[in-house]
């Protein structure tokens, strides 16, 4: 790969391939030689870019929580995990699966937590009707992040060869907990 010239390319590949790598494989074992190559550049100018791997990791390590479904709220438990799924059938990162990776070996695993809570749990109470909408939401995305992590972690081979069932079953399970039932 040829290294890009212009500054801003330089630094918008650096940034891409730290990202890419972070959510992949944690902090820890993440090298600058690693960004590197995947940015088409060498581990100086990384460093000039960058900074420290740090620097690098928190500029880049930010958790993007998808968009709610636009569905009524009585359906956004299937429709969660019928996203999900469906990011599993095309081998898609798994946000939720990002986050566990990024915050394991975050230099600031406080700052992760709170990108995470604001990202997943706060948008999803905001929308809940009833008592205790923050604790709802919060057992809903810890269900959610059990699943993506058995499918995506720990490749379970029946779930992974009955996504469907997956969907149908596991959507009910979060849509119980969303609405407090």
């Amino acid at each position: 790969m040829t290294a890009p010239t212009d500054p801003a390319e330089l630094r918008a590949a650096v940034w891409r391939a730290a990202g890419d790598l972070f959510a992949r494989k944690g902090f820890g074992e993440v090298t600058i030689r690693e960004i590197a190559a995947l940015a088409g550049t060498s581990p100086s100018l990384v460093m000039k870019v960058a900074g420290s791997k740090e620097q690098l990791f928190h500029r880049t390590a930010a958790i993007a929580a998808p968009e709610l479904p636009d569905v009524p709220v009585s359906a956004l438990g299937t429709a969660l995990v019928a996203e999900l799924v469906d990011r599993q059938r095309r081998g898609d990162l798994e946000h939720l699966g990002r986050a566990i990776m990024l915050r394991v070996n975050a230099p600031d695993p406080q700052s992760v937590r709170t990108q995470f809570l604001h990202g997943y749990v706060t948008p999803l109470a905001e929308v809940l009707d009833g008592p205790r909408p923050e604790l709802r939401a919060e057992l809903a995305v810890a269900a959610l992040m059990g699943l993506a992590t058995t499918l995506r972690f720990f490749e379970s081979p029946v779930l992974l060869a009955e996504l469907d069932a997956v969907e149908a079953v596991y959507g009910s399970v979060v849509q119980r907990l969303l609405d407090g039932s």
